[in-house]
């Protein structure tokens, strides 16, 4: 009697003989003894109440049946197979998806270099990066929107993890041919009077380098505002005054601006947000390490 009840290793040895044409081929492809075939294929036919294979001067003819259930059990292979290859893309992180949203700072060109080198690594990973404040780059890491975040200052939440990345000095940067780029080191006193282009007065970073300058004496000229490292350096880059800016911006500033290093050390903090509970993919980890090896490097700069 017939029953619907059949065994994926039952099926197997069906298309094994059906594509190897003799028990002991067969066997061979599935790494089992031939009597071991003999009796999944006795089996195989149980199950579905009709003979397989008829056996025709020593060798083993499939029927019509056989012909015809082979059809379907292809197809049903065609999809395992499909899952296979796409476990297998998956295992090595050449498939999948990795959702960035980071603050302006790292997100604007630094991520985006990043993610370049990293997409040419893993082809066939969907890759979108977003750019938001630190407090919307939280919320969607709290909501699972994305799979991690890299904001510039601690903004705790109880859905998230914050782990520091970095906590290195802001850089000093100046105009191209300026008569200070010659130093190596700069000291609030270099700057006296000098132009200065800042964050706004809203930003901790501000009024942590007003401190600074005001603990030392040194009264500068505040000639501009704007809120991105990256719209600083381009003042900067015009020659609308010096800056201080965050490290990770500095280090392909230097294409442009002449970039120093500025002493009292001012540091400067990155995060890598993750939702709490959520186990990272690879992919995630992957990347994760890609960025804190690019943020050593910019440690030894």
């Amino acid at each position: 009697m017939a029953s619907p009840d059949l065994k994926i290793r039952q099926v197997e040895a069906f298309r094994a003989l059906m594509q190897r044409h003799t028990v002991t081929r067969a066997a061979q492809m599935l790494h089992i003894s031939q009597p071991a075939m003999s009796r999944l294929i006795a089996d195989f036919e149980e199950r579905v109440g009709f003979a397989l294979f008829t056996r025709q001067q020593g060798r083993l003819l499939p029927t019509v049946e056989a012909n015809v259930l082979y059809t379907e059990v292809e197809r049903a292979f065609v999809g395992l197979d499909s899952i296979t290859q796409a476990a297998q893309q998956i295992r090595a992180m050449r498939r999948g998806s990795l959702r960035i949203a980071g603050s302006p700072a790292v997100a604007l060109e630094w991520l985006p270099r990043l993610l370049t080198s990293f997409a040419r690594e893993h082809p066939g990973v969907d890759i979108t990066l977003l750019t938001h404040s630190s407090s919307t780059v939280v919320q969607l890491v709290a909501s699972q929107r994305i799979d991690i975040g890299f904001i510039a200052e601690a903004m705790p939440h109880p859905a998230v993890r914050l782990d520091r990345l970095t906590h290195e000095p802001m850089r000093c940067i100046l105009p191209a041919g300026h008569r200070l780029a010659r130093k190596r080191v700069l000291k609030p006193e270099d700057l006296r009077d000098e132009p200065f282009v800042s964050f706004p007065l809203s930003f901790d970073a501000r009024r942590t380098i007003d401190r600074v300058f005001v603990e030392h004496g040194v009264a500068r000229q505040m000639t501009v505002e704007a809120q991105l490292s990256q719209t600083i350096v381009a003042f900067v880059a015009q020659g609308a005054g010096v800056a201080l800016i965050d490290p990770v911006t500095a280090s392909f500033a230097g294409e442009r601006v002449a970039v120093r290093r500025f002493e009292p050390a001012i540091a400067d903090e990155l995060y890598l947000v993750s939702a709490v509970g959520s186990p990272a993919s690879s992919l995630v980890t992957a990347f994760a390490a890609d960025m804190k090896l690019a943020l050593e490097k910019i440690k030894t700069t």
